[in-house]
């Protein structure tokens, strides 16, 4: 038995992505939203990569890099102080 509604959500979208497949203008309305998508994939990798090359080559010329080293914490307790001190 399935008890909660959302089981049934993988059921739902290839129902209706078969109902919508065979009627024809609608699978063609589907075809071209998959190709304007596509192509603004491909838009977006044509700017996109170019640019983050051209970024990361003008950052190794200028000597920048995203490795700086970070100081480690201090983890050792003679270096922190202590609410508790012994009674001399």
């Amino acid at each position: 038995m399935v008890r909660y509604f959302y089981a049934w959500a993988p059921l739902a979208v290839v129902a209706a992505t078969a109902v919508t497949l065979t009627i024809p203008y609608l699978a063609l309305v589907v075809l071209l939203i998959v190709a304007v998508a596509a192509l603004a994939g491909l838009a977006w990798a044509a700017v996109a990569v170019p640019y983050k090359l051209g970024r990361a080559i003008i950052g190794r010329l200028h000597g920048e890099t995203d490795l700086t080293p970070q100081p480690a914490p201090v983890l050792s307790p003679a270096t922190q102080q202590s609410a508790w001190r012994p009674v001399s």
